[in-house]
C-alpha cells in the first residue's frame, strides 16, 4: 500500500486481506505498521546495519498493536534510529538478549503465546509440569545453554514416574523448537532430540460383564438410596451411601455406555444431540469435531433427565454444567468392592466389549475418537478369541480335506491336564 502517516486512526482502519502487506510511515524514515493475513498489526523499524547502500537491512519488531500505541511505537523507533546513526545494531542486541535469557523467563513467554491457545486441560497439565518440575530442576539455567545431558539428567530423574517423565519431554522438545524459532537458541539444535523415553505400562486387564453388572447394580441402589431420603426428609448418616442422585447416576451410564471420556459426557449440551439419529454432534472435543454414537441405551438415559438448561447435566450452581464426579465415583467404588478400578476404565470397557463382538480396530479407533491408530492398538490383544476361532475354523477345513476314504483319520481330543494327544483308525471306504 501507499505510505501514509501512521496514526491511530489509520492503523485501526487497515484492513485484513488475506495477505500480508506493510504500510510505510511518510514523517519517520524506516518506521511501518506491518498487517498480517488475519488482520494482526505489528510495528518494525527497518534500517541498514553499518554505512551505505551495501550495508545490510535489518528488520525490528519494536511492539504488537494494540499493545503499544503509535506514538510508544514511534518514539522507540526514533530512539533505535538515533542508535543505529550512533554506530550500534539493535537488532543484533535483541539477539543477544534472548540468548541470555533463562528457561524461567522463557517458559513464561511460551505460556503466554503457545500454551494458552490449547485446550484447558492440556494447558493446565502443562502449567503443573513446569511448576513442580522443570523449573525447580533448570528454572535458572540460561535456555542457550540447555544441552542433551540436562535434558537426560532430568529425564532420568523422573524415572519413578515414568509417564510424567515422558510427558515433560515431549513438552520440552516443543518448548525448544519455540525457542529456536523466535531467537532464544540455534534452530534445528533441540537438546530433547535423542532421548529415550521410558516404556509405560499401559492397562490391559479391562472390566468385563461381572464387573460392570455389580457397578449397574450398585448405582441402582444408591440412586434409589437417595430418592428414597428426598421423600421422606431423612437426614443422611454415615451409613448411607448416597453420593449418587439421578444426574449423577445419568453421567456414569452414559459414559458406560458410549466409551466417551468424561469431559465430553459432563459438557454435553441439549443441542448437540440428535435423538433421531441417535448421534451427539461434540463440535470441540479433545480431538476436535467428533460425532458421539449413541445406543438406544444411551439415548433411553437422556430422556429420562429433565430439560432444565441448556447443559445435559447442569451444576447444582446457578450455571454451568457439572465439572466433577470423582467423589460419587469413589463412593460407587467402595459399595460394590471394585476399588482398583477408575472412571476412564469405562471407556476402556465399552472398547473391549466392542472388540470382543467382532467390531475391527479401525471401527472401535473412529467411534472412539482416537486420531492415531496405535491408540487403538491396545486393545488388539482382546481379538485372540475371532482369531483363534478363524484359525480353528481354517484347521477344521484342511481335516476334513485329509481325512480321505481310505486314508487315516486323525482324532483329535483334550486330555483332563488340558494338553491334546491324538489316535489314529483306518477310515473305511463307503460302499
Amino acid at each position: 500500500m501507499e505510505p501514509t502517516k501512521l496514526t491511530k486512526t489509520t492503523v485501526e482502519r487497515l484492513p485484513a486481506t488475506g495477505k500480508r502487506y506493510e504500510v510505510r510511515d511518510t514523517d519517520l524514515s524506516g518506521f511501518l505498521v506491518r498487517v498480517g493475513a488475519d488482520g494482526s498489526k505489528s510495528y518494525y523499524l527497518i534500517y541498514r546495519a553499518g554505512k551505505g547502500r551495501a550495508a545490510p537491512k535489518k528488520r525490528l519488531h519494536l511492539g504488537a498493536y494494540p499493545r503499544i500505541t503509535v506514538e510508544q511505537a514511534r518514539a522507540l523507533a526514533k530512539e533505535k534510529a538515533a542508535a543505529v546513526v550512533l554506530g550500534e545494531d539493535p537488532a543484533a542486541e535483541v539477539r543477544t538478549d534472548k540468548k541470555a535469557v533463562t528457561m524461567s523467563d522463557a517458559l513464561r513467554k511460551f505460556q503466554d503465546e503457545h500454551v494458552t491457545k490449547l485446550k484447558p486441560k492440556s494447558a493446565l497439565c502443562y502449567a503443573d509440569i513446569v511448576r513442580l518440575h522443570i523449573l525447580p530442576e533448570m528454572g535458572k539455567l540460561r535456555v542457550k545453554d540447555i544441552a542433551y545431558a540436562d535434558i537426560a539428567r532430568f529425564h532420568h530423574s523422573l524415572n519413578a514416574k515414568p509417564s510424567m517423565a515422558n510427558r515433560s519431554i515431549a513438552f520440552l522438545s516443543t518448548f525448544f523448537n519455540w525457542c529456536g524459532l523466535h531467537g532464544y537458541r540455534e534452530r534445528g539444535n533441540n537438546p530433547c532430540q535423542g532421548v529415550t523415553k521410558y516404556k509405560e505400562r499401559k492397562r490391559q486387564l479391562f472390566m468385563g460383564a461381572t464387573e460392570l453388572s455389580i457397578l449397574g447394580d450398585t448405582i441402582s441402589r444408591m440412586e434409589q438410596t437417595w430418592l428414597e431420603r428426598q421423600q421422606t426428609k431423612t437426614k443422611r448418616t454415615s451409613e448411607y451411601a448416597d453420593t449418587i442422585t439421578p444426574q449423577t447416576a445419568a453421567a456414569i451410564r452414559l459414559l458406560m455406555f458410549t466409551g466417551a471420556r468424561k469431559e465430553e459426557i459432563l459438557s454435553l449440551k441439549w443441542s448437540y444431540i440428535d435423538f433421531e439419529r441417535g448421534v451427539a454432534l461434540l463440535p470441540d472435543s479433545k480431538t476436535g469435531f467428533k460425532a458421539l454414537q449413541l445406543p438406544v441405551q444411551a439415548l433411553a438415559v437422556l430422556e429420562r433427565l429433565p430439560k432444565i438448561s441448556e447443559w445435559v447435566l447442569p451444576a447444582a450452581s446457578a450455571s454451568g454444567h457439572m465439572v466433577n464426579i470423582g467423589e460419587a465415583w469413589g463412593d460407587v467404588r467402595k459399595q460394590s468392592g471394585l476399588t482398583g478400578w477408575r472412571l476412564h476404565d469405562l471407556r476402556h470397557a465399552f472398547a473391549s466389549m466392542m472388540v470382543n463382538s467382532g467390531a475391527s480396530l479401525p471401527i472401535v479407533g473412529k467411534i472412539l475418537g482416537h486420531t492415531q491408530a496405535s491408540t487403538t492398538q491396545r486393545y488388539a490383544h482382546l481379538e485372540e478369541n475371532p482369531a483363534r476361532k478363524a484359525a480353528e475354523a481354517a484347521a477344521a477345513k484342511i481335516a476334513d480335506a485329509i481325512n480321505k476314504p481310505g486314508g487315516n483319520v486323525i482324532h483329535f481330543s483334550k486330555t483332563g491336564e488340558g494338553a491334546y494327544r491324538t489316535r489314529r483308525t483306518r477310515n473305511s471306504p463307503m460302499h
